[in-house]
């Protein structure tokens, strides 16, 4: 295998939810995707757009964990908004 950057190839790239868990089992933090964003989702984004934001590169996970755990951030944020509208039945 080559060291050459796989960026290139997004249709396998993984990213990962490192949202709060959405009810229902609709959504659990720290679920895996690969090849994009999951499209059986697209309602959810619509109800609540924050939940799209906390999906990131498996590269980045300790990153923005790192974030979402420091207020003022974009990331701590959105897990926030995320939290709220599950807390008041969204999903």
């Amino acid at each position: 295998m080559s060291g050459k950057n796989t960026k290139s190839a997004p249709k396998s790239e993984r990213i990962i939810y490192c949202g709060p868990n959405i009810p229902g089992g609709i959504l659990q933090r720290y679920t895996v995707y690969k090849g994009g964003l999951p499209s059986h989702l697209g309602e959810l984004f619509e109800k609540c757009p924050a939940v799209k934001r906390l999906f990131v590169s498996v590269e980045d996970l300790a990153r923005v964990e790192t974030a979402i755990a420091t207020k003022g951030t974009p990331e701590h944020s959105a897990f926030q908004e995320v939290l709220q509208f599950t807390m008041k039945g969204g999903a």
